[in-house]
Parts: C-alpha cells; structure tokens; sequence
C-alpha cells in the first residue's frame, strides 16, 4: 500500500441543532468498484480509522464514515462534552439514514458496511430498517450485548432504567468519568495488544482534546439496553436481508461473544468466526491479528452472495 491519504471532511445538520461531522476518501487510481460505510464504536472518531479507510480504498472501495452525535466533533449532547449520552439508539439510526440519504445516495454505487462495536449494533439496526440498501456487512466485535458479570447486568439494567426516570440519565455510572490523558495507559487495557495501535486514539486527543469523550451516562446505558432488547428479536432480525459476517475477538471483555454467535445464528444470511487471542479492537489488534481480520474480509468480500 502506498502513501495514506486523508479524509476529506465535511458537516451536515439533518435537523434543527444538531450538526454530523463526515468523513470521506475515495480511490484515485481508478473507478471506485463501491462505497463503504464505516461506522465506528463509542468513545471514537473518524480520525482514529485513517488507517483503515486505507486498507479499504486500497481494496478498491470509496469510504464514508461519521461522527456519532455526542462524540468526535459532531454536536454533544450535553454540557459536559465528556459525558457519554444519548436518549434512545433510534436517534443514532436516525443520524446514519440522513447520512445514507445525504452522501451515499447520490454517489449510485454499491453500498457496504463495515462497523465496529456500537457501529455494528446500529448497522442491524439499519439494515433491519432498510433491508435492500446494504450488499454486505462486515461486523467486527458488534455490540449485540454488554459483558457484565453475573447480577452486575439486571442490576444495571434496572438502575439505568430507573435512575433515568428520576432525573440522574446526564448522571455518570459508577466508574465512569471525563477523559483524562493520564488514565491512557497500555498496561492493563482490555482493547488491544498492540501499544502502537493502542496510542492512536490518544494521539489524535493530544493533537485535538475536542474529539475526547470520556465514560457513560445512566441515559446512555438505558439507552443501550433498550436497543439490544430490539436485537433479541427474531422476528426483527429476518428482516435483514444483507450477508452478514460476525468476526468476534475471542478475549473481548467488553461485549458478548456468545450473544454475537446466537445472533448469527437468527439472521437469513448470517456468518460467525472467532479470532483466537483478540481483544476487543480486532482492527487494531497486533499485526497477525489484523491479518487474520483481513484475510477473512477478503474472502467474504468475494463470495458470491447467492452461496449464503
């Protein structure tokens, strides 16, 4: 691959007050074969996926990517930038079809997807809601269910539900808090294994401390739980035409593994593989991880679509 290029990045209000930062790159070399929505996880930025748009317009695919309302340089929804929140994940499904209306549309290419934990929930949600617009989606480490242990899960489950009836949903959860450079340490993460991978994120806050987003609220917890309840639904998800590949990270401690294996399992044109040994961030995982992550990409990017 040669030299990485940029995004080209531009905003865009789908509704009174609120202002969605998008990014985009495209293939010089030769006609775009399609386009790739690329849909990153919470607490992100378009900025931290330069790399990967790469691999992608090396693969002959023009990219689009945003930021979330709440995060990266799109509006906030609340005073403190650094507190993770939302009403409902409607409200980020709602922001990715005016994305889909406003910048993939016009473009009259095949449209695919490759999203990222939070990316990935909203992505099922999409495609339930519009079952023709995506070919394929790519999935990696989606945010089916939160890993919580034991009674840690309907315990907050129940708390986030009644917390934010009671005025605490802009409230931070136990643990969470602003973002601080001093509290970036490799040592210990649960993301990656790659130190190198790992200080991209942060570099990019360094260079601009706006894009910095810290821990979650009740609201967004609440938030988060309501959604998944909506992918539990078999019903719901056989209304997802598009072949699907699940690439889960077998150490992931942030979400469910098994949740993404079962479902997997429910979708009309679903795959699952486990990457032995990853973390959570299997696109910025150690080199031999990365590859693993790629080489299945490619292979399902080829498969006739009729085979599944």
């Amino acid at each position: 691959m040669g030299a990485e290029t940029d995004f080209q990045y531009h905003f865009f209000s789908p509704q009174k007050n609120l202002r969605l930062r998008y990014g985009v790159m495209t293939v010089h070399s030769k006609p775009a074969t399609g386009v790739f929505l690329l849909l990153h996880g919470r607490a992100e930025f378009i900025e931290k996926y330069k790399a990967v748009a790469n691999q992608l317009t090396a693969k002959g695919f023009n990219v689009v990517t945003l930021d979330w309302r709440g995060q990266g340089l799109s509006t906030r929804e609340v005073g403190n930038r650094h507190k993770g929140y939302i009403h409902s994940f409607n409200d980020y499904v709602a922001d990715l079809t005016a994305l889909y209306d406003e910048v993939m549309e016009p473009l009259r290419l095949p449209v695919h997807i490759l999203a990222h934990s939070m990316g990935g929930h909203i992505a099922l949600r999409f495609m339930a809601q519009f079952p023709h617009q995506i070919k394929k989606a790519v999935l990696a480490s989606p945010m089916v269910d939160i890993a919580l242990p034991g009674l840690v899960y309907p315990l907050s489950k129940y708390l986030s539900r009644q917390l934010s009836k009671r005025h605490f949903a802009k409230t931070y959860t136990p643990g969470s808090k602003n973002y601080a450079p001093e509290s970036a340490r490799f040592q210990g993460n649960k993301l990656c294994h790659d130190p190198e991978q790992f200080r991209i994120l942060h570099d990019e806050i360094r260079k601009n401390p706006d894009l910095a987003i810290g821990g979650v609220t009740w609201g967004w917890l609440k938030a988060a739980f309501e959604s998944i309840e909506i992918l539990k639904n078999e019903r719901f998800l056989q209304k997802i035409k598009t072949p699907v590949l699940i690439l889960g990270a077998q150490k992931d401690r942030v979400v469910s593994l098994p949740a993404q294996e079962k479902l997997s399992r429910k979708l009309v044109h679903g795959d699952f593989h486990c990457i032995e040994g990853a973390f959570h961030e299997l696109m910025f995982e150690t080199p031999r991880i990365r590859e693993k992550f790629w080489s299945l990409f490619d292979l399902f990017m080829r498969e006739d679509s009729k085979g599944f």
